[in-house]
Protein backbone atom coordinates (compact mmCIF):
# COMPACT_ATOMS: atom_id res chain seq x y z
CA UNK A 1 0.00 0.00 0.00
CA UNK A 2 1.32 3.75 -0.82
CA UNK A 3 2.17 6.19 2.18
CA UNK A 4 -0.56 7.95 0.11
CA UNK A 5 -3.50 5.58 0.70
CA UNK A 6 -2.52 6.13 4.17
CA UNK A 7 -3.70 9.38 4.16
CA UNK A 8 -7.59 10.30 5.47
CA UNK A 9 -8.51 13.85 4.08
CA UNK A 10 -8.82 16.65 3.20
CA UNK A 11 -10.28 18.34 5.78
CA UNK A 12 -10.56 22.11 6.66
CA UNK A 13 -9.21 22.19 10.25
CA UNK A 14 -7.26 25.21 12.23
CA UNK A 15 -3.87 24.12 12.65
CA UNK A 16 -1.53 25.69 15.95
CA UNK A 17 1.85 25.02 15.95
CA UNK A 18 3.85 25.57 18.86
CA UNK A 19 7.35 25.52 19.45
CA UNK A 20 9.65 27.21 22.91
CA UNK A 21 11.61 30.06 22.14
CA UNK A 22 15.42 29.65 22.76
CA UNK A 23 15.21 26.03 23.86
CA UNK A 24 18.86 24.93 22.65
CA UNK A 25 20.16 27.77 24.91
CA UNK A 26 18.08 26.88 27.64
CA UNK A 27 18.95 23.07 27.52
CA UNK A 28 22.70 24.24 27.36
CA UNK A 29 22.67 26.14 30.18
CA UNK A 30 20.56 23.49 32.71
CA UNK A 31 19.60 20.57 30.80
CA UNK A 32 17.38 18.73 34.00
CA UNK A 33 15.57 21.01 34.62
CA UNK A 34 14.58 22.27 31.48
CA UNK A 35 13.76 19.00 30.52
CA UNK A 36 11.87 18.67 33.27
CA UNK A 37 9.81 22.20 32.74
CA UNK A 38 9.19 21.25 29.13
CA UNK A 39 7.79 17.62 30.00
CA UNK A 40 5.60 19.33 32.85
CA UNK A 41 4.32 22.17 30.16
CA UNK A 42 3.46 19.96 27.34
CA UNK A 43 1.50 17.48 29.77
CA UNK A 44 -0.20 20.21 30.71
CA UNK A 45 -0.77 21.45 27.36
CA UNK A 46 -2.20 18.09 25.84
CA UNK A 47 -4.55 17.84 28.75
CA UNK A 48 -6.01 21.17 27.91
CA UNK A 49 -6.18 20.89 24.16
CA UNK A 50 -9.26 18.42 24.46
CA UNK A 51 -10.94 20.88 26.82
CA UNK A 52 -11.00 24.29 24.56
CA UNK A 53 -12.06 21.68 21.85
CA UNK A 54 -8.91 20.46 20.31
CA UNK A 55 -6.64 17.38 19.73
CA UNK A 56 -2.62 17.17 19.87
CA UNK A 57 -1.56 15.60 16.49
CA UNK A 58 1.77 15.73 17.00
CA UNK A 59 4.75 16.53 19.60
CA UNK A 60 8.75 16.20 18.72
CA UNK A 61 10.77 17.59 20.77
CA UNK A 62 10.34 20.67 21.64
CA UNK A 63 7.45 21.78 19.76
CA UNK A 64 3.64 20.49 19.01
CA UNK A 65 1.09 20.55 16.53
CA UNK A 66 -2.47 20.79 17.64
CA UNK A 67 -5.88 20.66 15.32
CA UNK A 68 -9.17 22.84 15.52
CA UNK A 69 -12.46 22.40 14.39
CA UNK A 70 -12.76 25.95 14.90
CA UNK A 71 -10.52 29.23 14.34
CA UNK A 72 -11.45 31.01 17.17
CA UNK A 73 -11.54 27.53 19.67
CA UNK A 74 -8.12 27.50 18.54
CA UNK A 75 -6.95 31.31 18.36
CA UNK A 76 -9.05 31.20 22.28
CA UNK A 77 -6.63 28.12 23.82
CA UNK A 78 -3.65 29.69 21.91
CA UNK A 79 -4.15 32.53 24.19
CA UNK A 80 -5.04 31.22 27.70
CA UNK A 81 -2.37 28.43 27.07
CA UNK A 82 0.36 31.14 26.47
CA UNK A 83 -1.25 33.40 29.71
CA UNK A 84 -0.81 30.46 32.20
CA UNK A 85 2.73 29.78 31.18
CA UNK A 86 3.27 33.26 31.37
CA UNK A 87 2.10 33.04 34.82
CA UNK A 88 3.89 30.15 35.59
CA UNK A 89 7.18 32.30 35.27
CA UNK A 90 6.64 33.71 39.17
CA UNK A 91 6.57 29.77 40.53
CA UNK A 92 10.39 28.81 38.76
CA UNK A 93 12.34 29.63 41.78
CA UNK A 94 14.65 31.74 39.10
CA UNK A 95 14.82 28.97 36.53
CA UNK A 96 14.34 30.33 32.95
CA UNK A 97 10.45 29.61 32.30
CA UNK A 98 9.46 27.92 29.18
CA UNK A 99 8.51 30.45 27.03
CA UNK A 100 6.12 29.17 23.33
CA UNK A 101 5.59 30.90 20.30
CA UNK A 102 2.04 29.81 18.35
CA UNK A 103 1.64 30.22 14.98
CA UNK A 104 -2.04 29.34 13.61
CA UNK A 105 -3.19 29.03 10.01
CA UNK A 106 -6.48 27.79 8.18
CA UNK A 107 -6.90 25.10 5.20
CA UNK A 108 -7.30 21.47 4.31
CA UNK A 109 -5.27 19.19 5.86
CA UNK A 110 -4.37 15.31 5.56
CA UNK A 111 -4.10 13.19 8.46
CA UNK A 112 -1.79 10.36 8.35
CA UNK A 113 -0.58 7.62 11.46
CA UNK A 114 1.99 9.86 12.86
CA UNK A 115 0.17 13.58 12.56
CA UNK A 116 -1.35 16.11 9.74
CA UNK A 117 0.41 17.36 6.46
CA UNK A 118 -0.29 20.30 4.19
CA UNK A 119 0.43 23.66 3.29
CA UNK A 120 -1.35 25.03 6.16
CA UNK A 121 0.55 22.95 8.62
CA UNK A 122 3.80 24.14 7.19
CA UNK A 123 2.36 27.79 7.11
CA UNK A 124 1.76 27.64 10.93
CA UNK A 125 5.08 26.19 11.47
CA UNK A 126 6.66 29.19 9.56
CA UNK A 127 4.87 32.06 10.84
CA UNK A 128 5.60 31.00 14.56
CA UNK A 129 9.12 32.34 14.10
CA UNK A 130 7.81 35.62 13.61
CA UNK A 131 5.69 35.40 16.78
CA UNK A 132 7.47 37.14 19.87
CA UNK A 133 8.31 34.67 22.95
CA UNK A 134 4.97 33.79 24.62
CA UNK A 135 2.95 35.59 21.72
CA UNK A 136 0.66 34.35 18.87
CA UNK A 137 0.44 34.72 15.03
CA UNK A 138 -1.98 34.04 12.48
CA UNK A 139 -2.41 34.20 8.95
CA UNK A 140 -4.57 36.20 7.08
CA UNK A 141 -7.31 34.00 6.16
CA UNK A 142 -7.34 33.57 9.85
CA UNK A 143 -7.27 37.26 10.76
CA UNK A 144 -10.60 37.66 8.01
CA UNK A 145 -12.14 35.30 10.51
CA UNK A 146 -11.91 36.85 13.49
CA UNK A 147 -10.91 40.50 13.03
CA UNK A 148 -14.12 41.61 14.42
CA UNK A 149 -13.43 40.22 17.92
CA UNK A 150 -13.93 43.21 20.71
CA UNK A 151 -11.35 41.71 22.80
CA UNK A 152 -8.58 41.08 20.65
CA UNK A 153 -5.70 43.36 19.40
CA UNK A 154 -4.68 42.18 16.11
CA UNK A 155 -1.30 43.78 14.71
CA UNK A 156 0.22 43.40 11.55
CA UNK A 157 3.75 42.81 11.01
CA UNK A 158 3.71 43.34 7.01
CA UNK A 159 4.22 40.83 4.41
CA UNK A 160 7.02 38.11 4.92
CA UNK A 161 8.47 35.86 2.36
CA UNK A 162 8.68 32.77 4.49
CA UNK A 163 11.29 29.50 3.70
CA UNK A 164 10.43 27.11 0.44
CA UNK A 165 6.91 28.81 -0.27
CA UNK A 166 7.29 31.30 -3.28
CA UNK A 167 4.99 34.13 -2.35
CA UNK A 168 5.07 36.69 0.54
CA UNK A 169 2.87 35.78 3.00
CA UNK A 170 0.76 39.04 5.39
CA UNK A 171 1.48 37.83 9.42
CA UNK A 172 -0.89 39.31 12.43
CA UNK A 173 0.04 39.40 15.90
CA UNK A 174 -2.75 38.45 18.19
CA UNK A 175 -2.86 39.71 21.68
CA UNK A 176 -5.68 40.14 23.92
CA UNK A 177 -7.12 43.90 24.77
CA UNK A 178 -8.25 42.73 28.70
CA UNK A 179 -4.61 41.06 29.27
CA UNK A 180 -4.47 42.88 32.45
CA UNK A 181 -8.24 43.02 33.76
CA UNK A 182 -8.02 39.68 35.35
CA UNK A 183 -11.05 37.85 35.06
CA UNK A 184 -14.30 38.39 34.45
CA UNK A 185 -16.18 40.02 37.59
CA UNK A 186 -19.46 38.91 38.82
CA UNK A 187 -22.05 41.45 38.02
CA UNK A 188 -21.97 43.58 41.06
CA UNK A 189 -25.08 44.80 43.36
CA UNK A 190 -25.42 48.75 43.51
CA UNK A 191 -23.22 49.57 46.27
CA UNK A 192 -24.60 50.54 49.50
CA UNK A 193 -25.06 54.25 50.14
CA UNK A 194 -22.26 55.81 52.02
CA UNK A 195 -23.23 56.34 56.01
CA UNK A 196 -25.96 54.16 56.06
CA UNK A 197 -24.35 50.75 57.89
CA UNK A 198 -22.94 50.14 61.48
CA UNK A 199 -18.63 50.16 61.67
CA UNK A 200 -18.18 47.32 64.38
CA UNK A 201 -15.22 47.98 66.17
CA UNK A 202 -13.34 44.76 64.15
CA UNK A 203 -14.64 45.22 60.91
CA UNK A 204 -11.41 45.07 57.81
CA UNK A 205 -11.27 45.22 54.04
CA UNK A 206 -8.34 43.53 52.65
CA UNK A 207 -7.74 45.33 49.19
CA UNK A 208 -5.84 43.84 45.94
CA UNK A 209 -2.19 44.40 46.29
CA UNK A 210 -0.79 46.66 44.41
CA UNK A 211 1.37 45.17 41.37
CA UNK A 212 5.21 46.85 41.55
CA UNK A 213 6.56 44.14 39.30
CA UNK A 214 6.25 45.96 35.95
CA UNK A 215 4.37 42.45 34.82
CA UNK A 216 0.70 42.04 34.42
CA UNK A 217 1.56 38.35 35.00
CA UNK A 218 1.99 39.05 38.52
CA UNK A 219 -1.69 40.28 38.91
CA UNK A 220 -2.84 37.02 39.32
CA UNK A 221 -0.51 36.57 42.35
CA UNK A 222 -1.82 40.24 43.64
CA UNK A 223 -4.97 39.05 43.98
CA UNK A 224 -4.71 35.79 45.22
CA UNK A 225 -2.17 36.80 48.08
CA UNK A 226 -4.85 38.95 49.06
CA UNK A 227 -8.20 36.36 48.86
CA UNK A 228 -5.27 34.46 50.99
CA UNK A 229 -5.45 36.84 53.20
CA UNK A 230 -9.36 37.28 53.38
CA UNK A 231 -9.46 33.53 53.94
CA UNK A 232 -7.11 33.66 56.76
CA UNK A 233 -9.00 36.63 58.16
CA UNK A 234 -12.19 35.48 58.16
CA UNK A 235 -11.67 32.58 60.66
CA UNK A 236 -11.19 34.78 63.13
CA UNK A 237 -14.74 34.45 64.71
CA UNK A 238 -15.03 38.50 66.17
CA UNK A 239 -13.58 39.66 63.01
CA UNK A 240 -16.00 41.35 60.53
CA UNK A 241 -14.09 40.74 57.19
CA UNK A 242 -15.29 41.85 53.90
CA UNK A 243 -15.51 38.89 51.03
CA UNK A 244 -13.13 39.28 48.08
CA UNK A 245 -15.55 40.32 45.50
CA UNK A 246 -17.14 43.57 46.88
CA UNK A 247 -13.67 44.54 48.50
CA UNK A 248 -11.94 44.13 45.14
CA UNK A 249 -14.93 46.07 42.96
CA UNK A 250 -14.66 49.07 45.90
CA UNK A 251 -10.97 49.34 45.42
CA UNK A 252 -11.53 49.72 41.52
CA UNK A 253 -14.26 52.01 41.44
CA UNK A 254 -13.21 54.25 44.13
CA UNK A 255 -10.08 56.00 44.76
CA UNK A 256 -10.03 57.68 48.33
CA UNK A 257 -9.66 54.79 51.40
CA UNK A 258 -12.27 56.83 53.33
CA UNK A 259 -14.60 56.32 50.34
CA UNK A 260 -13.91 52.63 50.10
CA UNK A 261 -14.13 52.42 53.91
CA UNK A 262 -17.57 54.15 54.04
CA UNK A 263 -18.78 51.85 50.84
CA UNK A 264 -18.14 48.94 52.43
CA UNK A 265 -19.24 49.80 55.71
CA UNK A 266 -15.61 48.84 57.52
CA UNK A 267 -13.17 50.46 59.93
CA UNK A 268 -10.02 49.64 58.77
CA UNK A 269 -8.28 48.59 55.13
CA UNK A 270 -5.59 46.49 54.98
CA UNK A 271 -3.77 47.45 51.75
CA UNK A 272 -0.06 47.08 50.25
CA UNK A 273 2.27 46.24 47.33
CA UNK A 274 3.87 43.31 45.86
CA UNK A 275 7.31 43.65 43.83
CA UNK A 276 8.77 40.51 42.42
CA UNK A 277 12.71 40.23 40.90
CA UNK A 278 12.93 36.58 39.41
CA UNK A 279 12.51 34.86 42.87
CA UNK A 280 12.93 37.68 45.09
CA UNK A 281 10.09 38.95 46.47
CA UNK A 282 9.38 42.25 48.44
CA UNK A 283 5.60 42.82 49.99
CA UNK A 284 4.56 45.92 51.83
CA UNK A 285 1.58 45.38 54.27
CA UNK A 286 -0.43 48.67 55.61
CA UNK A 287 -3.43 48.59 58.34
CA UNK A 288 -5.41 51.83 57.68
CA UNK A 289 -8.48 53.58 59.73
CA UNK A 290 -10.45 54.30 56.82
CA UNK A 291 -12.40 57.39 57.74
CA UNK A 292 -8.92 59.09 58.66
CA UNK A 293 -6.65 57.35 56.40
CA UNK A 294 -4.01 57.44 59.36
CA UNK A 295 -1.71 54.35 58.46
CA UNK A 296 -1.87 51.83 62.38
CA UNK A 297 1.15 49.71 61.18
CA UNK A 298 3.03 48.77 58.54
CA UNK A 299 5.66 46.36 57.91
CA UNK A 300 7.71 45.30 54.76
CA UNK A 301 8.98 41.67 53.77
CA UNK A 302 11.87 40.99 51.39
CA UNK A 303 12.52 37.33 50.80
CA UNK A 304 12.14 34.38 48.59
CA UNK A 305 8.38 33.64 46.97
CA UNK A 306 9.74 30.00 49.38
CA UNK A 307 8.74 32.10 52.20
CA UNK A 308 5.59 33.49 51.12
CA UNK A 309 2.96 31.58 53.05
CA UNK A 310 5.10 32.42 56.14
CA UNK A 311 4.77 35.95 55.31
CA UNK A 312 1.20 35.41 54.10
CA UNK A 313 0.70 33.78 57.86
CA UNK A 314 2.64 36.70 59.43
CA UNK A 315 0.22 39.53 58.29
CA UNK A 316 -3.19 38.04 58.65
CA UNK A 317 -1.47 36.99 62.86
CA UNK A 318 -0.25 40.64 63.06
CA UNK A 319 -3.58 42.46 61.51
CA UNK A 320 -5.82 40.52 63.99
CA UNK A 321 -3.44 41.59 66.84
CA UNK A 322 -3.98 45.02 66.02
CA UNK A 323 -7.46 45.25 65.61
CA UNK A 324 -7.64 44.37 68.89
CA UNK A 325 -9.00 40.45 68.71
CA UNK A 326 -8.51 38.38 70.73
CA UNK A 327 -7.32 35.13 69.00
CA UNK A 328 -9.27 31.73 70.65
CA UNK A 329 -7.35 29.41 71.42
CA UNK A 330 -8.39 26.86 68.98
CA UNK A 331 -7.06 29.10 66.14
CA UNK A 332 -3.91 29.42 67.81
CA UNK A 333 -3.80 25.85 67.34
CA UNK A 334 -4.78 25.56 64.20
CA UNK A 335 -1.72 28.22 62.99
CA UNK A 336 0.72 26.56 64.77
CA UNK A 337 -0.46 22.95 63.10
CA UNK A 338 -0.88 24.26 59.77
CA UNK A 339 1.58 22.94 57.00
CA UNK A 340 2.63 24.66 53.74
CA UNK A 341 2.18 23.11 50.25
CA UNK A 342 5.00 23.08 47.58
CA UNK A 343 5.38 26.44 46.07
CA UNK A 344 4.72 25.39 42.52
CA UNK A 345 1.32 23.79 44.07
CA UNK A 346 -0.03 26.71 45.61
CA UNK A 347 0.91 28.71 42.33
CA UNK A 348 -1.10 26.01 40.44
CA UNK A 349 -3.78 26.54 43.04
CA UNK A 350 -4.12 30.22 42.65
CA UNK A 351 -4.10 30.67 39.09
CA UNK A 352 -6.66 27.84 38.67
CA UNK A 353 -8.79 29.81 41.23
CA UNK A 354 -8.73 32.97 38.76
CA UNK A 355 -10.45 30.85 36.67
CA UNK A 356 -13.16 30.30 38.80
CA UNK A 357 -14.96 33.28 38.01
CA UNK A 358 -15.30 32.97 34.33
CA UNK A 359 -18.16 30.29 34.86
CA UNK A 360 -17.35 28.99 31.33
CA UNK A 361 -16.98 25.03 31.13
CA UNK A 362 -13.89 24.90 29.22
CA UNK A 363 -12.19 27.57 32.27
CA UNK A 364 -13.47 24.99 34.44
CA UNK A 365 -12.08 21.95 32.90
CA UNK A 366 -8.83 24.81 32.52
CA UNK A 367 -8.63 25.26 36.48
CA UNK A 368 -9.43 21.53 36.87
CA UNK A 369 -6.03 20.23 34.74
CA UNK A 370 -4.25 23.04 37.24
CA UNK A 371 -5.70 21.37 40.52
CA UNK A 372 -4.86 17.65 38.85
CA UNK A 373 -1.37 19.24 38.38
CA UNK A 374 -1.25 19.91 41.96
CA UNK A 375 -2.03 17.20 43.28
CA UNK A 376 0.39 15.47 41.35
CA UNK A 377 3.07 17.80 42.75
CA UNK A 378 1.73 17.29 46.37
CA UNK A 379 -0.96 14.64 47.32
CA UNK A 380 -1.54 16.11 50.76
CA UNK A 381 -1.95 19.63 49.97
CA UNK A 382 -6.08 19.56 50.80
CA UNK A 383 -6.87 22.85 49.37
CA UNK A 384 -6.31 21.53 45.94
CA UNK A 385 -8.86 18.57 46.40
CA UNK A 386 -11.42 20.94 47.78
CA UNK A 387 -10.86 23.52 44.85
CA UNK A 388 -11.26 20.45 42.30
CA UNK A 389 -14.20 19.75 44.27
CA UNK A 390 -15.74 22.47 43.15
CA UNK A 391 -15.44 21.89 39.45
CA UNK A 392 -17.06 19.29 39.75
CA UNK A 393 -20.06 21.20 41.85
CA UNK A 394 -19.82 23.48 39.40
CA UNK A 395 -20.23 21.35 36.75
CA UNK A 396 -23.29 19.96 37.82
CA UNK A 397 -25.11 23.02 38.85
CA UNK A 398 -24.63 24.44 35.37
CA UNK A 399 -25.67 21.37 33.53
CA UNK A 400 -22.49 20.80 31.36
CA UNK A 401 -22.11 16.99 32.83
CA UNK A 402 -23.33 14.34 30.83
CA UNK A 403 -23.39 12.64 33.69
CA UNK A 404 -24.33 14.65 36.25
CA UNK A 405 -24.59 11.38 39.09
CA UNK A 406 -20.98 11.02 38.75
CA UNK A 407 -19.93 14.83 38.46
CA UNK A 408 -21.64 14.66 42.18
CA UNK A 409 -20.38 11.54 43.08
CA UNK A 410 -16.83 12.62 42.09
CA UNK A 411 -17.31 15.92 44.19
CA UNK A 412 -18.06 14.32 47.21
CA UNK A 413 -15.12 12.05 47.21
CA UNK A 414 -12.93 15.23 46.15
CA UNK A 415 -14.15 17.18 49.38
CA UNK A 416 -13.73 14.19 51.50
CA UNK A 417 -9.91 13.61 50.53
CA UNK A 418 -9.70 17.48 50.84
CA UNK A 419 -11.03 17.00 54.71
CA UNK A 420 -8.57 14.18 55.50
CA UNK A 421 -5.65 16.10 54.27
CA UNK A 422 -6.50 19.27 56.05
CA UNK A 423 -9.26 19.08 58.65
CA UNK A 424 -8.76 22.94 59.32
CA UNK A 425 -9.71 24.48 55.88
CA UNK A 426 -13.75 25.40 55.96
CA UNK A 427 -13.68 24.73 51.82
CA UNK A 428 -13.38 20.94 51.96
CA UNK A 429 -16.36 20.87 54.58
CA UNK A 430 -18.09 23.62 52.31
CA UNK A 431 -18.08 21.09 48.76
CA UNK A 432 -19.09 18.29 50.84
CA UNK A 433 -22.18 20.00 52.16
CA UNK A 434 -23.29 21.09 48.99
CA UNK A 435 -22.66 17.70 46.99
CA UNK A 436 -24.47 15.87 49.70
CA UNK A 437 -26.78 18.80 49.73
CA UNK A 438 -27.60 17.91 45.92
CA UNK A 439 -27.71 14.09 46.46
CA UNK A 440 -30.58 14.69 48.77
CA UNK A 441 -28.97 13.26 51.78
CA UNK A 442 -29.73 16.30 54.38
CA UNK A 443 -28.16 15.54 57.72
CA UNK A 444 -24.93 14.82 56.26
CA UNK A 445 -24.81 18.12 53.70
CA UNK A 446 -26.29 20.52 57.43
CA UNK A 447 -23.43 18.63 59.04
CA UNK A 448 -20.98 19.32 56.67
CA UNK A 449 -22.03 23.27 56.41
CA UNK A 450 -22.40 23.31 60.10
CA UNK A 451 -18.71 22.14 60.83
CA UNK A 452 -17.31 25.03 57.82
CA UNK A 453 -18.88 27.60 59.78
CA UNK A 454 -17.19 26.70 62.69
CA UNK A 455 -14.00 26.33 61.07
CA UNK A 456 -15.02 29.82 58.78
CA UNK A 457 -17.86 31.48 60.24
CA UNK A 458 -17.07 35.05 58.59
CA UNK A 459 -16.86 33.65 55.11
CA UNK A 460 -19.56 35.64 52.68
CA UNK A 461 -19.70 32.76 50.39
CA UNK A 462 -20.33 30.01 53.28
CA UNK A 463 -22.63 31.85 54.82
CA UNK A 464 -24.65 31.98 51.80
CA UNK A 465 -24.58 28.57 50.60
CA UNK A 466 -25.27 27.30 54.24
CA UNK A 467 -28.50 29.17 54.19
CA UNK A 468 -29.35 27.68 51.19
CA UNK A 469 -28.72 24.66 52.56
CA UNK A 470 -31.25 25.10 55.93
CA UNK A 471 -34.04 26.61 53.27
CA UNK A 472 -34.53 22.90 51.92
CA UNK A 473 -34.57 21.38 55.26
CA UNK A 474 -37.56 23.81 57.40
CA UNK A 475 -34.58 26.08 59.08
CA UNK A 476 -35.88 29.07 56.96
CA UNK A 477 -35.73 31.64 59.86
CA UNK A 478 -31.63 31.13 60.85
CA UNK A 479 -31.02 30.66 56.66
CA UNK A 480 -32.77 34.49 55.96
CA UNK A 481 -30.40 35.21 58.83
CA UNK A 482 -27.52 33.70 57.50
CA UNK A 483 -27.83 35.08 53.95
CA UNK A 484 -28.31 38.48 55.41
CA UNK A 485 -25.61 38.58 57.59
CA UNK A 486 -23.35 37.26 54.00
CA UNK A 487 -24.64 40.21 51.90
CA UNK A 488 -23.46 42.29 55.20
CA UNK A 489 -20.38 40.76 54.48
CA UNK A 490 -20.49 41.21 50.72
CA UNK A 491 -22.25 44.52 49.71
CA UNK A 492 -21.71 43.66 46.38
CA UNK A 493 -23.07 40.16 46.62
CA UNK A 494 -24.21 38.07 43.40
CA UNK A 495 -27.23 37.46 42.16
CA UNK A 496 -26.96 33.55 43.86
CA UNK A 497 -27.39 35.50 47.64
CA UNK A 498 -30.87 37.07 46.55
CA UNK A 499 -32.33 33.54 44.57
CA UNK A 500 -31.01 32.02 48.10
CA UNK A 501 -32.80 34.91 50.46
CA UNK A 502 -36.25 34.72 48.01
CA UNK A 503 -36.13 30.23 47.80
CA UNK A 504 -35.39 30.17 51.87
CA UNK A 505 -38.42 32.75 52.08
CA UNK A 506 -40.75 31.33 49.77
CA UNK A 507 -40.51 27.56 51.32
CA UNK A 508 -41.41 29.71 54.78
CA UNK A 509 -44.65 30.46 52.93
CA UNK A 510 -43.50 34.56 52.83
CA UNK A 511 -44.32 34.54 49.27
CA UNK A 512 -44.62 38.54 48.85
CA UNK A 513 -40.86 38.69 50.85
CA UNK A 514 -39.81 36.23 48.06
CA UNK A 515 -40.86 38.63 45.53
CA UNK A 516 -39.31 41.50 46.45
CA UNK A 517 -35.96 39.73 47.20
CA UNK A 518 -36.15 38.13 43.78
CA UNK A 519 -37.38 41.09 41.78
CA UNK A 520 -33.74 42.90 42.92
CA UNK A 521 -32.02 40.43 40.97
CA UNK A 522 -29.53 42.09 38.27
CA UNK A 523 -29.88 39.03 35.48
CA UNK A 524 -33.55 37.63 36.82
CA UNK A 525 -33.59 34.77 34.13
CA UNK A 526 -33.14 32.09 36.68
CA UNK A 527 -35.82 33.90 39.33
CA UNK A 528 -38.99 33.18 37.26
CA UNK A 529 -40.22 29.77 38.09
CA UNK A 530 -39.86 31.28 42.11
CA UNK A 531 -41.85 33.76 40.77
CA UNK A 532 -44.71 31.98 38.84
CA UNK A 533 -45.03 30.21 41.95
CA UNK A 534 -45.00 32.78 44.47
CA UNK A 535 -47.30 35.03 42.49
CA UNK A 536 -49.98 31.99 42.15
CA UNK A 537 -49.91 31.17 45.73
CA UNK A 538 -50.59 34.89 46.23
CA UNK A 539 -53.80 34.50 44.02
CA UNK A 540 -52.45 37.20 41.20
CA UNK A 541 -52.71 34.97 37.72
CA UNK A 542 -51.88 37.53 36.09
CA UNK A 543 -48.40 37.64 37.07
CA UNK A 544 -48.21 33.72 37.52
CA UNK A 545 -48.54 34.01 34.11
CA UNK A 546 -46.12 36.22 32.99
CA UNK A 547 -43.05 34.33 34.75
CA UNK A 548 -44.50 31.38 33.58
CA UNK A 549 -43.84 32.41 29.68
CA UNK A 550 -40.82 33.69 30.94
CA UNK A 551 -39.58 30.34 32.47
CA UNK A 552 -40.19 28.95 28.42
CA UNK A 553 -38.55 31.49 26.98
CA UNK A 554 -35.62 31.51 28.85
CA UNK A 555 -35.49 27.96 28.98
CA UNK A 556 -37.70 26.08 26.34
CA UNK A 557 -37.30 22.59 27.11
CA UNK A 558 -38.64 22.85 30.34
CA UNK A 559 -41.00 20.48 31.68
CA UNK A 560 -42.57 19.59 35.62
CA UNK A 561 -41.61 16.46 35.59
CA UNK A 562 -37.96 17.06 34.92
CA UNK A 563 -37.85 19.66 37.30
CA UNK A 564 -39.66 18.48 40.29
CA UNK A 565 -36.36 15.98 40.56
CA UNK A 566 -33.85 19.30 41.14
CA UNK A 567 -34.51 21.40 44.41
CA UNK A 568 -33.15 19.03 47.24
CA UNK A 569 -36.27 19.74 49.41
CA UNK A 570 -36.30 17.44 52.51
CA UNK A 571 -40.07 17.21 52.71
CA UNK A 572 -42.19 15.62 49.76
CA UNK A 573 -44.79 17.65 50.69
CA UNK A 574 -42.71 21.36 50.45
CA UNK A 575 -42.11 19.80 46.85
CA UNK A 576 -45.72 19.02 45.96
CA UNK A 577 -46.71 22.35 46.93
CA UNK A 578 -43.98 24.00 45.06
CA UNK A 579 -45.10 22.05 41.93
CA UNK A 580 -48.42 22.64 41.96
CA UNK A 581 -47.83 26.31 41.99
CA UNK A 582 -45.86 26.03 39.28
CA UNK A 583 -48.94 24.05 37.19
CA UNK A 584 -51.39 26.85 38.87
CA UNK A 585 -49.31 29.53 36.82
CA UNK A 586 -49.34 27.70 33.63
CA UNK A 587 -46.43 25.59 33.40
CA UNK A 588 -46.69 21.97 32.55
Amino acid sequence: MSAQSDLSGPRLLTVLYADVHGYTGLVERDEAGTVARLARSLRLIRRLTGDYGGSVVNTAGDGLVAVFESVHQALHFALEMQQELSQDAAWTGGAEPIAYRIGISIGEVFAGDDGVYGHSVNLAARIQSFAAPGGVCITEAVYRLVRGHPDLILRSLGRKRLRNMTAPVEIYAVGLASAAAGPRAIPAAPPPAAGTLALPDASLAVLPLENLSGDPNDLHLCRGLAADLITSLSRFRHLMVIARHSAFLAAAEVASLREIGRRLGVRYLLAGSFRRVDSRIRITADLIEAETENTLWSERYDGAMAGILDIQDDIAATTAARVALRIEAAERRRLAEQTHPALYAYGLVLRGLELDFRFRPEANLHARRLFEQAQELDPLYGRSYAAMSRTFNVEWRYNWSSDPQAALDRALDLAKRAVECDGFDARGFSEMGLAHLYKKQHAEATSAYEHALALNPNDADLLAYTGDCLAYVRQGERAVRLIRRAMRLNPYHPDAYLWFLGDAYFHMGEYAEAIEALSRMRDGSEAHRLLAASHALLGQMDEARHHAREVMRVHPNFTIAHWRKVPPLQHPEDLELYVDALRMAGLR
